[in-house]
């Protein structure tokens, strides 16, 4: 009569656990990578509602934009609009001509809008 093992061997198991391990990795690094993406994205979006806002302030008062973003709460804005992680968006005004500013969180590269 055979001895017959139920079971797993060693190797079975080490070659098994390596594989959940890479993929494990794979998937957190993709997650984040996707994250951040997201977090920029929505960086850009509020830049994007700000530079709306100030030119409704601008037609609506018929005059330059404003010295801050909160001069458009609450009539163009509800809440002036902070970045995915709490931090604030630059704004410079010298009269006609503004700069909003952003840090992009994947390339660490700045972002601005600018009017024309």
């Amino acid at each position: 009569m055979k001895n017959k093992k139920n079971g797993f061997t060693l190797i079975e198991l080490i070659v098994s656990i390596t594989i959940i391990a890479v993929l494990t990795v794979a998937g957190v690094i993709s997650y984040s990578g996707a994250s951040k993406k997201a977090r920029d994205s929505r960086r850009m979006a509020d830049l994007e509602k700000i530079r709306i806002a100030l030119e409704l302030y601008r037609q609506g008062t018929g005059s330059s934009y404003p010295a801050t973003t909160s001069a458009l709460v609450p009539n163009y804005l509800q809440t002036v609009p902070t970045g995915p992680k709490g931090e604030a968006y630059t704004y410079t005004n010298s009269g006609y001509k503004y700069v909003l500013k952003t840090t992009l969180e994947e390339t660490g590269v700045g972002y601005s809008i600018t009017n024309p």
